[in-house]
């Protein structure tokens, strides 16, 4: 399926990025085609300045990313991440919202500015009904958040 069919099904943006890399150089880019937030069910993508709402179910103790939206009507079910560089300096911050009562967790990749390779990263369970924050202390163009889980009770709650 092309691009232009997929973003007729999907929430797509094209997304504006400006980050700050030192006190005098700055990175911008503009893509040039619309970028899906959610590909597959499966893969959200997250850019700086970006909040990302992901309505989803959780049926049998498996999570299911149903579909991005652009506003969250339905903050019992959605999934909010908010990606943001921090004011004048290098750092990323991302804050991830969990409406659900039971622990998830995520596996996630970061794109830097200066390279198309996707490099993996730890990420932290999010415990039920709250939100944590991760931080990275250098400049993210992109972030790849996949594999949605519901912990179970023998999972262990550890970044990694």
């Amino acid at each position: 399926m092309s691009l232009e069919e997929l973003c007729k099904q999907t929430l797509c943006r094209t997304p504006d990025v400006k980050l700050y890399l030192d006190p005098t150089h700055q990175f911008e880019a503009k893509a040039g085609n619309a970028v899906p937030l959610l590909m597959n069910n499966s893969l959200i993508s997250v850019f700086p300045g970006e909040t990302v709402f992901i309505e989803a179910s959780i049926i049998d103790g498996a999570i299911k990313l149903e579909q991005a939206v652009s506003t969250n009507e339905h903050p019992e079910r959605t999934l909010v991440f908010t990606f943001t560089q921090m004011e004048k300096q290098k750092d990323m911050l991302l804050e991830v919202s969990n409406p659900f009562p039971e622990d998830i967790k995520f596996k996630m990749g970061y794109m830097q500015t200066d390279s198309n390779k996707i490099f993996a990263t730890s990420s932290c369970p999010v415990r039920g009904k709250l939100k944590i924050f991760e931080h990275w202390p250098y400049p993210i163009y992109q972030l790849l958040i996949t594999q949605a889980k519901v912990l179970s009770q023998s999972d262990k709650r550890v970044c990694n």
